[in-house]
């Protein structure tokens, strides 16, 4: 593929991507490897809570996908980040509240998300974002010299090209954290996670989100309740789909990812009337994410770990000041 031709698919990926996830209203912050292994550094050493926690810990993502309706996903997306701990506050048996203790961790106020988005634990005092934004700017800088295009030089907003770099980052620690840590088979507990949860976890947000979400978006409550709980339903799949793939060996687990992140964008194209323009495949996409994610890789292999250590005893300290144990 010419550097003219990976340029055209560049542009067109990107804003594939940057469309589908600003209509969350903000990018994500660390991927499902990442929150699966703080989640199991934290909390209960019990075999079932331990998975409970950590498929409760990417359970705020549960509303990512839901391409066909951008702004009720907006909605939904806050809702779980920002207003969570009604969901804790909803849960009481032993499980549901395992599941309850890994959700309001993942939030970007005093939880995970935050040292991701808000504020580098590890990079020095004067860095002002999180670690996966400083990756993210540092990568679009250094693509040329890698051989890839620089988004903003092919015009794309500066703000539209971060949410790229940052989706290859967020893959990028994911790999890393499984290669450096084969021991713990994070892929098979994310899976394990997904397939053990327990059946409290839809409940939990039914009880926690869909009377507020009938009243503000105007829907009968059993509408409000039929969609959460489908949209559980698919997000339980993804999490083991996402397993599985952190199970591979690293090239295959990173060709996986390039796919997922071109079916995806494909998806949201779908579901907007839209295909792919004359001339591009979805190969092509698949091909360039996969560059995109080794880069990451080399920004990211020397301090990731050290981010990573330092979030889990932020989030700890956040839990333990909001009263959150079981």
């Amino acid at each position: 593929m010419n550097t003219k031709r990976i340029g055209k698919v560049m542009l067109c990926l990107t804003v594939m991507l940057a469309a589908s996830v600003f209509c969350v209203g903000d990018v994500l912050a660390w991927n499902w490897g990442v929150h699966a292994y703080i989640d199991d550094n934290l909390g209960k050493s019990g075999p079932l809570r331990n998975m409970n926690e950590i498929y409760g810990g990417v359970g705020p993502d549960v509303f990512n996908y839901m391409f066909d309706d951008p702004q009720l996903r907006e909605y939904l997306f806050q809702k779980t980040h920002e207003d969570f701990m009604g969901l804790w506050r909803k849960a009481c048996t032993p499980l549901g509240k395992a599941e309850a203790y890994g959700f309001v961790s993942h939030n970007e106020l005093w939880g995970a998300d935050h040292t991701a988005h808000v504020k580098a634990h590890t990079l020095g005092d004067e860095v002002t974002e999180g670690y996966v934004i400083v990756k993210a700017r540092a990568l679009g800088e250094a693509a040329p010299s890698f051989g890839l295009p620089q988004l903003e030089s092919l015009g794309i907003p500066a703000p539209v090209a971060l949410v790229f770099y940052h989706n290859l980052v967020e893959a990028a620690v994911d790999i890393l954290l499984i290669r450096d840590h084969p021991d713990i088979d994070i892929g098979r507990r994310l899976a394990s996670s997904a397939i053990l949860r327990s059946p409290e976890f839809p409940l939990l947000l039914v009880r926690a989100y869909a009377k507020d979400f009938a009243q503000a978006k105007g829907v009968p409550y059993v509408e409000a309740v039929k969609l959460i709980t489908a949209s559980e339903k698919e997000f339980r799949k993804s999490v083991v789909l996402y397993g599985q793939t952190l199970m591979q060996d690293e090239n295959t687990a990173i060709q996986l990812l390039s796919e997922q992140m071109a079916d995806l964008a494909m998806s949201f194209l779908a579901a907007n009337g839209l295909g792919l323009p004359e001339g591009y495949t979805v190969a092509d996409l698949v091909l360039l994410a996969n560059g995109y994610i080794r880069v990451a890789m080399l920004f990211c292999a020397a301090d990731y770990a050290d981010e990573i250590a330092a979030t889990i005893e932020f989030v700890r300290g956040g839990l333990e000041s909001n009263h959150i144990s079981y």
